[in-house]
């Protein structure tokens, strides 16, 4: 077992003053059969009772309500996880015949169907399928994931700044550059183009090795492989999930795990800043 201690902090500052604000945040590590959360903390600049409920995907959320006039707002959660180290090389007992069949089997597409169908943020645009490997069923599809990860790794370039959480494929595909979430998102959309069922995830990373995106929170993707079950792909640092990554959530693209989305009664403009930090103990 490895043990990380994790922080996560945001710092908001407001133009004007905000008068209400309902806010939701989507930040809790996630309990599962490889992570057990042994401590958990929160930290807000405003004195109410935060509240826990679940969204449609069953991951918990914090819920706030501010009723006073603010122009400053911050939240830390603190958290103490294990992490089961685990081996994510397992290879399918299906014959890649077997498996293609099954993929594309009238039952599993109805089962699947959320994580088969694009978004906005994972649609790949038609003038560029082409340029991707294409799943034919004559090899395993782990290994037609490896090659995909590896493929997209290579074809962007990780740059901090460059796009933001709505940028479309067409511009990182344009650019080939984007950070994370540009890379989870361009995976998917690969995959969901191939009847493949992917779902985009959340969550955190261990700073204590020399992975790219580990300073904020980290995007990465979940792919369903026949008598194997969902397994994480990160082509960011063209890896596969591990015990060093700390699942928050998953959902069909971003716009289903964002850390922090509410509604506010307040204009002009806002500034926000986000931190993540992972140690290993």
């Amino acid at each position: 077992m490895q043990e990380f201690f994790l922080e996560y902090f945001i710092e908001s500052k407001y133009e004007s003053p905000v008068k209400k604000a309902n806010l939701q945040l989507l930040v809790i590590p996630e309990s599962n059969p490889q992570t057990n959360v042994l401590e958990l903390k929160f930290q807000c600049s405003e004195s109410q009772e935060l509240y826990s409920s679940r969204n449609i995907f069953g991951f918990d959320i914090l819920n706030l309500y501010i009723g006073a006039p603010f122009q400053e707002f911050w939240f830390r959660l603190t958290a103490r996880v294990q992490k089961e180290e685990f081996n994510p090389f397992i290879v399918s007992r299906l014959s890649p015949e077997a498996e293609y069949q099954l993929i594309h089997s009238l039952d599993f597409k109805i089962d699947q169907w959320l994580f088969l169908q694009p978004t906005p943020l994972t649609r790949l645009p038609p003038e560029f399928i082409g340029i991707f490997p294409e799943y034919s069923g004559k090899n395993q599809l782990f290994d037609y994931l490896l090659e995909l990860n590896s493929f997209i790794n290579q074809l962007l370039e990780y740059s901090p700044e460059s796009t933001d959480v709505n940028t479309p494929i067409e511009k990182i595909l344009a650019f080939r550059q984007g950070v994370c979430q540009d890379y989870a998102h361009l995976f998917t959309a690969v995959c969901r183009q191939n009847k493949i069922p992917a779902r985009y995830v959340s969550g955190y990373l261990n700073q204590g090795v020399t992975f790219v995106g580990t300073s904020q929170l980290h995007a990465w993707v979940e792919v369903l492989v026949p008598e194997t079950g969902w397994i994480g792909f990160d082509s960011t640092n063209n890896l596969l999930a591990d015990h060093h990554y700390i699942k928050i959530a998953h959902g069909t693209d971003f716009n289903d795990c964002s850390p922090i989305i509410g509604i506010l009664e307040s204009t002009g403009m806002q500034k926000s800043i986000h931190s993540v930090t992972v140690t290993n103990q």
